[in-house]
Parts: C-alpha cells; sequence; structure tokens
C-alpha cells in the first residue's frame, strides 16, 4: 500500500519523468517501508489480535 505522495512517485516513474535509480533515492530515504507480507495459509494462522488503542483526539467508529 502506498500514500499518494509515493504513488506520485511511481507514476511519475511509468510515465517517464523520473529515472528508476531517482524514483528508489526517493521512495528509500523518504517512506521507508515495514510492511509484513503473509504467503500462505499457515503464515497467516500465526498473527494474533493483542490489542487496540485510541489515541488522542479520534473516534470509535461505530
Amino acid at each position: 500500500m502506498a500514500d499518494d505522495t509515493v504513488w506520485d512517485y511511481v507514476q511519475d516513474y511509468f510515465l517517464g519523468d523520473i529515472s528508476r535509480n531517482a524514483f528508489w533515492q526517493l521512495a528509500k530515504f523518504k517512506y521507508p517501508t515495514h510492511q509484513i507480507r503473509f504467503h500462505t495459509l499457515k503464515a497467516l494462522s500465526c498473527p494474533k489480535f493483542e490489542r487496540r488503542e485510541l489515541l488522542k483526539g479520534q473516534r470509535r467508529k461505530k
């Protein structure tokens, strides 16, 4: 999943507006990701919900 800024970088690369190297420089240093991918059903069974926390100023969705 990418936010709008990262998606803009992707579009710029595919349109030829920036080079592959420029794309990776922008993506690596400004927007590091810590995403985890699960590729098997066995892997999907491993994570367990532990808790949730409401941050100050957020409302619960009903």
